[in-house]
């Protein structure tokens, strides 16, 4: 979805996923899916990177839990640290590891302005992972480039 500030992109994805309850009627997303929102609010400050994925993913052992988060760029020490200690990037992408290695894996993932103050490394590791994904994405984005690069061909412009 495309739009100017204010034209309910960021509104519309929340409801869907049921943290916005809808003006009228109701909304039911029949997939397990998972929402990036824009400020990264998935993960429990206090527990580590590797405890909140492995929360998510409850059947998977902790090895399979760490080589998974090495593949976002999360190795050794840095799996260990408490999710609230990490840098803007590292958080941005535990959370995308901890959405993406969920059991059962998001048929359909929201992503809510998921290029919005990205390092370069965050910005390859949402663009590969985007590129293994298979299931279905809503993506709000301004970011044409983004948007092209990870093929979306059919946009919804609100406003």
């Amino acid at each position: 979805m495309t739009g100017p500030n204010g034209s309910g992109k960021s509104t519309l994805v929340h409801t869907l996923v049921g943290d916005v309850a809808p003006a009228s009627g109701s909304v039911r997303i029949g997939v397990p899916h998972g929402l990036l929102p824009q400020r990264y609010a998935v993960l429990d400050p206090s527990l580590s990177v590797a405890r909140n994925v492995a929360d998510r993913a409850p059947e998977a052992d902790a090895n399979t839990v760490r080589a998974r988060l090495a593949r976002f760029g999360i190795r050794g020490a840095a799996a260990d640290r408490p999710a609230g200690g990490l840098s803007g990037g590292e958080r941005f992408r535990a959370t995308l590891a901890a959405l993406l290695l969920a059991e059962p894996p998001p048929q359909l993932l929201l992503l809510d302005e998921p290029t919005n103050n990205l390092d370069l490394a965050s910005y390859d590791a949402l663009v590969a992972a985007l590129a293994a994904y298979r299931g279905a994405l809503i993506v709000v984005s301004h970011d044409e480039r983004f948007l092209d690069e990870i093929g979306v061909d059919r946009r919804l412009g609100l406003g």
